[in-house]
């Protein structure tokens, strides 16, 4: 009985993710979660505590997803850096009209909360700063592996990677120019072999 409350918790959660990356938090009605996870206002508030209880949960998973997506291209990758490029060309190309939004729901919370909501724009801050010490220590085996060079600091390399990453995401959120993503994903990984 425990594993299905969890498995149906988890699918809640996932739903959830799903719409606020699309929508954003405030624009995400109650009722517009009541559809999309088909349970009532107060069970989502029995279960979650509230809204936003929700959505610091789904913020949660959408960052783990993300970080089990890079562990897997990883493990079927012979070098960390042909990892991270294949993690690069499914999120820009290959799922790029899978997923809610082109824009990293991280980045969208960061932006959205900046303004609005300390205790929410300090959970994507939170996360961003774990994503990054996380890529920290990938670019730090990618240069004890002489992947790359000792010329920069592995958190040179992440925040450099971030800020590539993030620039494709949001550019090829236009329409009908997909055809340039596999060139500039190019330009961008010959870029972090000469830092």
């Amino acid at each position: 009985m425990a594993n299905k409350v969890k498995f149906e918790r988890d699918k809640v959660v996932y739903l959830a993710s799903q719409l606020f990356w699309q929508k954003g938090f405030h624009a995400t009605s109650t009722r517009d979660l009541q559809d999309a996870i088909n349970m009532r206002p107060g069970s989502i508030y029995a279960a979650f505590g509230s809204k936003e209880g929700l959505y610091r949960e789904s913020l949660k998973d959408y960052t783990l997803q993300m970080q089990s997506q890079i562990q897997g291209f990883l493990a079927t990758s012979d070098t960390i850096v042909g990892g991270l490029r294949a993690f690069v060309e499914s999120v820009v190309i290959a799922k790029k009209d899978c997923n809610p939004s082109a824009i990293c729901m991280l980045v969208k919370a960061n932006n959205e909360f900046a303004t609005k909501d300390e205790t929410l724009y300090e959970l994507s801050l939170d996360l961003l700063a774990q994503f990054e010490s996380d890529l920290i220590e990938l670019f730090k085996q990618a240069q004890l592996n002489n992947e790359l060079s000792n010329a920069v600091t592995a958190q040179e390399y992440a925040q450099f990677f971030q800020v590539q990453f993030t620039g494709l995401r949001g550019y090829f959120n236009r329409p009908n120019n997909i055809h340039l993503a596999p060139k500039m994903i190019n330009q961008m990984f010959a870029l972090l072999r000469k830092l």
